[in-house]
């Protein structure tokens, strides 16, 4: 990873992961700041330097729901 690169952990079907890149998401859900999911757009999701930082991080939140996670890269100014 380099600088101004991190990753969110983005609920499937998001824009960024896999199914959402197929669909032709632009927006979604995200785990924010506070450990709640929060919409791509309102900027508050959370970053982390590594996938396996978000899924470790993800192990630790109680999210209500049955949804699945993807760690998505990110570039400042767009998603990889």
């Amino acid at each position: 990873m380099t600088s101004g690169e991190w990753y969110e952990l983005r609920v499937a079907g998001s824009a960024g992961t896999t199914a959402g890149i197929a669909a032709g998401a632009g927006e979604g859900i995200a785990v924010g700041e506070n450990g709640r999911l929060c919409s791509l757009s309102s900027g508050c999701a959370r970053r982390f330097e590594s996938p396996e930082q978000a899924y470790e991080y993800l192990g630790k939140i109680k999210v209500s729901g049955d949804y699945q996670f993807e760690p998505v890269l990110c570039r400042a100014g767009k998603a990889a």
